[in-house]
């Protein structure tokens, strides 16, 4: 089997409500969306945060066999955002080619139903924002969520008094997760998280730059809670001293931003010799949601245990019909689950009428 075409699509959905994070405002959600078709007729989908070049293409793609994962990614690792949406987009092929869907490929399944957390509560303009996002995170709990995530990094009287909200919103039982997506330097994210510790936070997430090792480590020594991040990293080496010299107690790494499930593997595998949780970071079309359940569905509990620290999923609840519209069947979770797909590759069939839509 040769590759024989690929296409890419630059998908741009605009937002009927904008909303923001503490680095600014959203108001479309985009994707990096590769079509890599074959001679024996499959054609694989993958999505990465840019789009091959015309030579990327020609030298490493056109005529090479899709099984050799391996030498692509290699050939490619210098751009590690086209490479991500290249390589998941073989693995699809392989996966339909042999009639098997990816996490059989590699490996095996710990889990086919993955509890999600519901990733939202960003900043909004509203009259009343504490209202709304306890309004917000009620709602999540009542879907049946096992944990909700929350944007904090607006400074901290925001962050304080909106945690205690949305904690007071869902009660005891819930796990609770904030995220100030690097908004703040060491200083500060260590005296915000000194004041929001009392309402009991699973972790706290990017609370600096993802490259600033020395501060990770700093705020892991002034704060008893976990520590994650990671998510924008590119490739093994950028995850590296990170993992190594333990400034996280949980790594993120993007399925479609580190480098497909190739490099992914590595990352996992680096982060269990030294002991730190992987809990993938998901944010992105029905592509990337596939093949991020495909890939965390064989990441094992770690420490297995009884009572295992849940694998949870990252499962975006902001509006996105990339994500709600682009597969034929959509995703869903039920009950605070999500299912692993089934069907041979990733599991999902692309809707070609959204894909021009948003094109």
């Amino acid at each position: 089997m040769k590759i024989t075409d690929v296409k890419t699509y630059n998908l741009r959905y605009p937002l009927l409500e904008p909303f923001a994070n503490s680095r600014g405002w959203t108001k479309t959600r985009t994707a990096s969306v590769v079509e890599i078709s074959t001679d024996a007729g499959i054609t694989g989908w993958g999505e990465g945060i840019s789009t091959p070049s015309a030579s990327a293409i020609q030298t490493h793609l056109i005529g090479q066999s899709p099984f050799e994962t391996e030498r692509i990614s290699e050939a490619m690792r210098g751009n590690i955002g086209a490479l991500s949406g290249v390589d998941i987009a073989l693995w699809d092929i392989i996966g339909k080619a042999l009639d098997m869907p990816i996490y059989q490929l590699l490996g095996g399944a710990f889990r086919l139903k993955i509890p999600a957390y519901a990733s939202g509560l960003f900043k909004k303009d509203k009259p009343d924002i504490t209202q709304a996002l306890m309004d917000e995170a009620k709602r999540y709990v009542d879907a049946g969520f096992p944990a909700v995530k929350m944007k904090i990094g607006f400074g901290k009287a925001y962050d304080v008094k909106n945690v205690a909200a949305v904690r007071h919103a869902i009660g005891d039982g819930t796990l609770f997760a904030v995220d100030a997506n690097c908004g703040y330097d060491v200083g500060t994210a260590i005296d915000v998280g000194q004041k929001i510790l009392g309402y009991d936070l699973f972790w706290y997430e990017e609370p600096i730059t993802s490259d600033d090792v020395a501060g990770y480590r700093e705020i892991r020594n002034a704060l008893n809670v976990r520590i994650a991040g990671g998510e924008m990293l590119q490739g093994r080496w950028a995850f590296r001293d990170l993992i190594q010299k333990r400034g996280l107690d949980i790594v993120q790494p993007d399925i479609s931003i580190a480098g497909g499930f190739t490099e992914c593997r590595k990352i996992a595998a680096m982060a269990s010799a030294n002991y730190v949780r992987v809990l993938p970071h998901m944010w992105g079309s029905s592509i990337r949601l596939a093949a991020t359940l495909h890939w965390q569905a064989t990441l094992p509990d770690a420490p297995q245990a009884l009572n295992p620290i849940p694998s949870l999923l990252e499962f975006d609840m902001t509006e996105n019909r990339l994500r709600t519209a682009l597969a034929q069947e959509p995703i869903n979770a039920v009950d605070g689950y999500v299912d692993v797909p089934q069907a041979p590759g990733l599991g999902i069939e692309v809707n070609r009428e959204v894909l021009q839509q948003y094109a």
